[in-house]
């Protein structure tokens, strides 16, 4: 096939996968990474476009204008793939000045090698960048959600793909010159894998991103809006999943429950209410280990399942629980006083499996209601058998 065709057909592609992400973007705009890689397909198909147009072995503004448009599109999807992530972006300030250290390497190659240098460091450039992007999603991969770890070890085998190619041009341009660019076995290759490749990435990206939309859907469904703990179906969800192990431990249910939490609401209002809640919650989930977790199971009041604790270990949860959240001060709205609270902790005895859940919860409960008639601000412990 006519190299110069594979090169529209790659341009087509650049530009359709970045049409497509862009409807996507305007449906999702708080889409992290969208923004920044729909832009840098169109980018980069228009860049393939001009050069075909300007001439490929031109070294005049023009073509290095092109190359500057390459360049940007591959800083702008790595940038785009680090807000993805949960890394944090690029600085605007940082893009351009490490763009503005690219395209002047390449400039001033072209003005001492001309065409040959100028491609030569324009695809090691790229090659480097694309390595580096392998390189982010590899260390990122067990810290992303597991549905995820699929498309993003697609992404990194595509993209190491495109490295190994670019800078494999690059060594053979500065070998065999600019003949090797856009004819022979290697250009035929380079074209062929990077049009597959762009359509590849397109629906890769977007796949990603539905996927992440799909996680945070069921993250809401299971999640209390306010905390960000679970919320009573996510309790569920929790304990079943937790008991379905072969070698799942047994539970102890702690019920926490925020002592005179109306006076708070009605003397400093429901905005300064909202924020205790949330202040205590992040400080149960602070003190709790790996298996363990939290839920908001009413107004106030919370439940915490404590895993594989002897009832020595539970107890002193319980205790470090009601220490941490008497120690807040959090800051009313507006700023101009501070909120104490204390709490009360009820702790079941140990739960051996989900059939006796219920029973866990009720001792719980006994208990957090004892604590709460001996004065409140204390922890008190299941005694009464005849009561489970």
């Amino acid at each position: 096939m006519d190299p110069f065709t594979v090169i529209i057909m790659l341009a087509v592609h650049l530009v359709g996968s970045g049409a497509l992400m862009f409807f996507v973007w305007r449906l999702m705009p708080d889409a992290p990474g969208l923004g920044r890689w729909w832009v840098a397909s169109c980018l980069f198909g228009l860049a393939y476009l001009g050069r075909l147009f300007a001439g490929a072995e031109a070294v005049d503004a023009a073509g290095l204008l092109g190359d500057g448009m390459m360049l940007l599109a591959v800083l702008l999807f790595s940038d785009g793939l680090r807000e993805f992530v949960g890394r944090r972006v690029w600085r605007w300030q940082f893009t351009v000045g490490l763009l503005a250290v690219l395209v002047v390497s390449e400039a001033a190659a072209a003005w001492a090698g001309g065409p040959r240098a100028r491609h030569t460091v324009l695809n090691l450039s790229i090659g480097c960048l694309y390595g580096l992007m392998v390189g982010l999603i590899v260390v990122e991969l067990r810290r992303q959600p597991a549905p995820l770890r699929a498309p993003l070890r697609l992404l990194a085998s595509v993209l190491g793909g495109m490295c190994v190619l670019a800078l494999v041009r690059s060594r053979s341009i500065h070998g065999d010159g600019m003949g090797v660019a856009f004819h022979g076995v290697l250009a035929q290759v380079f074209y062929v894998y990077a049009s597959l490749a762009a359509v590849v990435v397109g629906l890769t990206l977007v796949w990603m991103l539905f996927l992440r939309l799909n996680g945070q859907l069921a993250d809401q469904a299971t999640r209390d809006a306010l905390t960000g703990v679970l919320n009573r179906n996510g309790l569920d969800e929790r304990v079943t999943r937790h008991f379905e192990r072969r070698d799942a431990p047994p539970l102890t249910v702690l019920l926490v429950d925020i002592d005179h939490f109306k006076r708070v609401n009605d003397s400093f209002g429901h905005a300064t209410g909202d924020l205790l809640l949330q202040a205590v919650a992040r400080t149960l989930v602070s003190q709790l280990r790996a298996e363990d977790f939290v839920a908001r199971v009413g107004g106030e009041e919370f439940l915490v399942g404590c895993a594989g604790a002897q009832p020595a270990v539970a107890l002193a949860l319980a205790q470090r629980l009601n220490e941490r959240v008497g120690q807040l001060r959090v800051a009313a709205a507006g700023g101009v006083e501070h909120v104490t609270c204390t709490v009360s902790v009820g702790v079941s005895r140990c739960v051996p499996g989900q059939a006796d859940w219920d029973v866990g919860t009720r001792q719980a409960d006994l208990a957090l209601y004892q604590a709460k008639a001996a004065g409140r601000n204390g922890v008190r412990p299941f005694l009464d058998p005849a009561l489970a």
